[in-house]
């Protein structure tokens, strides 16, 4: 007997954002199947006759499989069809491969495998309430969104940001990366209730506020609450955040925030340069090989963006050009998960619209 013969595994979307899911298809047969057709008449009482047949399918039982060593996934079979799979992916940009092996009752195998891609991440973030909301309308194809807490109880120390209200009511399609500067040991009862990609980071920007030693012993919490946590498959990365300027004009060593078991290192990147728009390689390289040099495995984010425009470009082209050269240049990094833009003060806000408005609408659905 010969063995099975898969035609295509096929995967539709093939682009999957983070906690969303993906139909697989396996299609395939086995040699030795065989139809019998038998031709054949029909008639009625009537007189009405019509040619017709009988196909009898003589089939060789096969049984489908679909694997993946990649973290994050989850592959559910379909309850009805044996050849189809919903594929979820909890994990950050990459290509993931999966593999489907299909098997005959005397053991026989095929393999064959597909990809799906999950991309960078390309969001805005701006304040709370109607400024969220004006953005998610502007911009439909927010991906990665800063949530930053918010200080109920008046020592001006966020909390972590509740779950059914606020950006995540008004941003529900935006993964969140959240924030808080209060006690650490909240994030336990918070993650409860967590039922969405997030990345997390406590006390974003603590240079000047926070001593390194300190921060690194409280950061390192967040290690292990989510490691222990039932919910931690939402936790799509966790680490520290500083700013470019410090990183680089500053002299900062990154090492100072640095805690064990922190998968992510954001760096927030601005220009305020009103005579040029800076390569990717200014406003983005020098910082991250900084960080890569001290981190070589870690991931990297940019939380917070931002471009004035330079004096000479009065409408705007200039910037919308960097704009696109930048994330096509982090698309470039395999390491970078995201990037948010600051629509928020004066000096970076984009215009609505604008072509700056227009180039980051698309770059967000790219």
């Amino acid at each position: 007997m010969a063995a099975p013969v898969i035609r295509s595994v096929t995967a539709d979307p093939a682009v999957l954002l983070p906690g969303k899911s993906t139909t697989v298809v396996v299609d395939a047969y086995h040699p030795d199947s065989r139809h019998l057709i038998f031709p054949g008449r029909v008639g009625e009482p009537t007189g009405t006759v019509w040619d017709t047949s009988v196909r009898i399918d003589l089939g060789v039982p096969l049984t489908v499989q679909l694997t993946s060593a990649a973290p994050g996934v989850t592959i559910t079979p379909s309850a009805t069809d044996p050849s189809r799979f919903a594929v979820t992916v909890l994990s950050g940009p990459g290509t993931i491969t999966l593999t489907a092996t299909v098997r005959d009752s005397a053991g026989r195998t095929a393999t064959a495998a597909t990809t799906v891609t999950v991309p960078l991440l390309v969001g805005m973030s701006t304040e709370k309430g109607a400024p969220t909301q004006q953005i998610v309308a502007n911009y439909p194809n927010i991906r990665y969104m800063r949530d930053y807490g918010v200080d109920t109880d008046g020592d001006k120390l966020p909390e972590l940001p509740p779950l059914n209200a606020g950006k995540f009511v008004d941003a529900p399609s935006a993964v969140m990366h959240v924030s808080w500067k209060d006690n650490v040991e909240q994030l336990s009862t918070w993650l409860n209730g967590l039922t969405r990609p997030v990345y997390l980071t406590w006390y974003h920007e603590p240079m000047g506020d926070v001593a390194p030693a300190t921060y690194r012993t409280t950061a390192a919490r967040v290690s292990q609450i989510v490691a222990a946590h039932p919910n931690r498959k939402w936790v799509l990365g966790h680490g520290p955040i500083v700013t470019r300027y410090w990183l680089d004009e500053g002299k900062g060593n990154p090492t100072d925030w640095g805690y064990p078991g922190m998968t992510h290192y954001g760096v927030d990147c601005y220009s305020r340069d009103t005579a040029s728009y800076w390569p990717a390689s200014r406003i983005f390289g020098t910082a991250f090989n900084k960080v890569r040099a001290a981190y070589p495995t870690i991931r990297l984010l940019v939380p917070e963006y931002g471009l004035v425009r330079t004096t000479a470009d009065t409408t705007g082209t200039g910037r919308a050009q960097a704009m696109r050269d930048h994330v096509t240049w982090l698309r470039q990094q395999p390491y970078v998960d995201a990037i948010a833009y600051w629509n928020n003060w004066a000096e970076f806000q984009l215009g609505y619209p604008s072509p700056e408005a227009t180039a980051w609408r698309d770059l967000q659905a790219g």
